[in-house]
């Protein structure tokens, strides 16, 4: 008999435990930081106050936290004084999303001339989930060494294309995550490219700056040296670029 008591004591204190666990309130912060615990306080417009698992209460500015939950139900904290109908589309997990992004790199024609570039971009569109994010980009490129290679006077060229990009793994509990895109368009005054960059992301979920590392693929025009007469000839080849991508996604 006290066998059969003790298992149900245990059973009875283990059930305790995960439902304490399952309903444990949880506050988010905007630069990425989780804190769990039970939440003590919540003044409206001005903090959040919750006390961890080691017993120590710690309060949080309303501005700099991004929404808390009271066990599996989430709260978004109203930061300002009086109402209104601005959406804070920041705290959203879809929605709008928006990038500006600085590139630079140098083609690699091993054995023949090589041309510079430097690139910069603003990109927007639609946020399924941080693992799926679809948008249009455009911006201008400007070449270095152009004569060397390109069968054109005109060091800029224009991209314009579409940007598919997302999370490796969640950002939820961290700062850093990898990340994937790719861009595929053409460049006015170029032809068609494309362009799969691999890097990090470092900040919060919907603001965070870039650092990757691209591999782009572009249709030139170049020129060749007519043999017999000496004429320089323009056509289109293609050509690898490597480049160093730099940005800041929200």
């Amino acid at each position: 008999m006290k066998k059969i008591i003790s298992l149900i004591m245990a059973v009875c204190f283990a059930l305790s435990v995960s439902a304490q666990q399952q309903g444990e309130d949880v506050v988010y912060l905007n630069n990425g930081t989780v804190i769990k615990g039970v939440i003590e306080d919540v003044k409206e417009n001005v903090s959040v106050s919750i006390r961890t698992r080691n017993g120590e209460l710690l309060t949080y500015p309303a501005v700099e936290v991004r929404r808390f939950t009271y066990g599996t139900e989430a709260v978004i904290p109203q930061k300002g004084n009086k109402p209104t109908s601005h959406k804070d589309y920041s705290t959203f997990n879809t929605g709008f999303w928006c990038a500006v992004e600085l590139q630079g790199g140098y083609s690699l024609n091993l054995s023949k001339k090589n041309v510079g570039m430097t690139e910069l971009d603003v990109v927007g569109g639609y946020r399924f989930n941080q693992y799926a994010k679809v948008g249009l980009g455009f911006g201008g490129r400007y070449y270095f060494n152009n004569n060397d290679v390109r069968y054109s006077s005109v060091k800029w060229a224009f991209p314009l294309y579409l940007n598919v990009r997302g999370n490796f793994i969640s950002d939820e509990y961290r700062s850093v995550v990898p990340y994937y895109s790719m861009d595929l368009g053409t460049a006015f005054r170029d032809g068609v490219f494309f362009r799969p960059t691999v890097g990090i992301r470092v900040g919060s979920e919907r603001s965070a700056f870039l650092l990757g590392l691209s591999y782009m693929g572009q249709q030139l025009k170049c020129f060749k040296t007519n043999a017999d007469t000496g004429n320089k000839l323009a056509h289109k080849k293609y050509t690898s670029f490597i480049t160093l991508k730099v940005g800041y996604e929200f």
